[in-house]
């Protein structure tokens, strides 16, 4: 099977200024954004969806740190 996506890649500046529309295109587009440091791909947001398949795949199991959970609150 050959699936393909869009793929945006944007500055780390530039999302700072944006970040709604970066998470739109990964919530609604299911399009990740792929953020750039000096021309360097860093990271990347991606639909929930991805993330979620990508751990099971790997066999990870992730627990919520207290930090995020209590942020959440």
């Amino acid at each position: 099977m050959d699936a393909r996506t869009t793929e945006h890649e944007a500055s780390i500046a530039k999302v700072r200024n944006s970040f709604a529309d970066a998470i739109g295109h990964a919530r609604y587009s299911s399009e990740p954004t792929v953020l750039t440091s000096r021309g360097k791909r860093v990271a990347a947001i991606v639909p929930m969806e991805f993330y979620e398949r990508a751990l099971e795949a790997l066999g990870i199991e992730v627990t919520p740190s207290q930090e995020s959970t209590a942020a959440d609150s």
